[in-house]
């Protein structure tokens, strides 16, 4: 072998052992040891047992067990889980400041106060007329009694007029048998005539007696309709009145809520991350163009990454996918959590979709702002495929269908693979080669089925 063929044997090895390294360096294992290896075996003649005349000097690895994991590797935003702009619902001075920029607050914490003396009359006022109305309803009350009590006093009185015309019934038909019998004597010369005389007036005004005690009746009926119908008016009325107190809580619970808006108080849990104004300033209310808010919270214990996916990925996106976040500002810090949400809608002008992941902030590193780098896990690879380098193919891949040589007694043998993935980096085969084939990278174009080779294995760690 001549000094040239020696020079291109190197460089060949060379070539091969910086694409094995480009493999070891997409799977996360390449280290130290492995690379001193590599260069020491390419400036090294090369250990190959049953060397022959003129073979060609390769590498060969041996297939890592395992597809390819489709992942995304996208970045990303931080930005707050919830956030508030809190703005005044009334106007007026601002009275009390009780919170700054950077302040943690809890849910209900008072944060502000602005003056508006008005309203707080508005709902001395409306506590006025609740008292009001409802000391209308005791007088109502009160007039359902009085006139419950005229009722039944008339009923009383038509039980006495009923009892005096029966009475007077009673003495008119005893005055008219009396009369009868007396004329019956006058008529046998028994008794004077004047006797008669005296009786028929007798029987007049017992029978006067009875219409007056009819007419009497009648009017006792006439005074149960009238009181009975003053009830209904005294109950009506006290409806009216309820009615009324109902309108006064009404107003004043509008006025109440109105005050109260005076106060503001957080949302929930977070910090103060703006303030637009200081003790003393006005403040105007947000229906009569308010554009700068008091405040600006945040929650903070959780937060929202937000990566948007390319195209090509989207179809394999789903919420519950395993994710890894880096954040630049946070050197050394991974953030591990699943996709809690997307969009399921691309962006017409870029293309992406906006996907989101949960991130718990238990002590406050990650801040509204900050970006970095999210992988993404979208598809884990076939159990039963194999993984080689992408420099392992000879020629190019159509119709799922590549080539590679493998290193099998000294000699180059060409196969048919099915390739299912590559990345340009990696390529997963499903069928067509043996996990134990020691497969030729690197100079593949060079090769030709049956010739000699002389093959040296790269010692490759299993893939995590």
């Amino acid at each position: 072998m001549d000094r040239k063929q020696i020079q291109r044997g190197v460089l060949l090895s060379l070539a091969t052992t910086i694409a094995v390294a480009g493999w070891l360096v997409s799977t996360g294992q390449l280290n130290k040891v492995h690379l001193e290896n590599s260069a020491q075996a390419a400036n090294t003649p090369a250990h190959s047992s049953g060397s022959k005349e003129g073979a060609i000097k390769v590498d060969v690895v041996k297939p890592s067990v395992g597809g390819m994991d489709r992942t995304s590797v996208q970045p990303g935003s931080i930005h707050a889980y919830e956030a508030a702009e809190l703005f005044a619902k009334v106007s007026g001075y601002l009275k009390k400041l009780n919170v700054d920029i950077g302040d943690q607050v809890k849910a209900g914490q008072f944060l502000a106060e602005i003056d508006s003396p008005e309203l707080h009359r508005d709902v001395d006022r409306g506590k006025a007329a609740v008292e009001k109305a409802n000391a209308q309803v005791g007088q109502m009350k009160a007039h359902i009694v009085a006139a419950e009590a005229d009722l039944n006093a008339a009923k009383t009185a038509i039980t006495r007029a009923e009892a005096g015309v029966k009475r007077d019934q009673a003495a008119y038909h005893f005055r008219d048998k009396q009369l009868k019998r007396f004329q019956e004597l006058v008529e046998a010369k028994s008794v004077d005539e004047r006797l008669v005389d005296e009786k028929e007036d007798l029987r007049l005004a017992a029978h006067a007696a009875v219409e007056a005690s009819e007419a009497s009746l009648d009017e006792s009926h006439a005074q149960v309709a009238s009181a009975a119908a003053k009830v209904e008016q005294a109950k009506a009325d006290l409806v009216d009145a309820q009615a009324e107190v109902d309108v006064a809580k009404a107003n004043l619970a509008k006025a109440e809520v109105f005050a109260d808006y005076t106060r503001i108080v957080a949302p929930y849990d977070g910090v103060i991350t703006t303030r637009g104004f200081h003790r003393g300033d006005f403040i105007r209310a947000a229906d009569q163009n308010a554009v700068v808010s008091l405040f600006t919270v945040e929650r903070t214990d959780i937060v929202r990454l937000v990566v948007y996916v390319p195209d090509n990925d989207v179809p394999f996106t789903h919420p519950g996918d395993d994710t890894v976040t880096t954040i630049d500002a946070l050197p050394g810090h991974q953030f591990s959590a699943k996709v809690s949400r997307i969009a399921f809608s691309e962006d017409k002008k870029t293309k992406t979709m906006r996907t989101e992941i949960d991130l718990e902030n238990p002590q406050n590193l990650l801040r509204n702002g900050m970006y970095g780098k999210t992988r993404l896990l979208l598809e884990k690879g076939a159990s039963n495929a194999l993984t080689v380098p992408s420099s392992a193919i000879s020629g190019s891949i159509k119709n799922g269908k590549g080539t590679i040589f493998v290193a099998r007694d000294g000699v180059a043998r060409k196969q048919t693979v099915t390739v299912s993935n590559d990345n340009g980096v990696l390529t997963e085969i499903t069928e067509g080669l043996n996990a134990k084939d020691l497969v030729i990278v690197g100079n593949n174009n060079s090769i030709a089925d049956g010739r000699p080779v002389d093959a040296h294995e790269m010692s490759l760690p299993e893939r995590k």
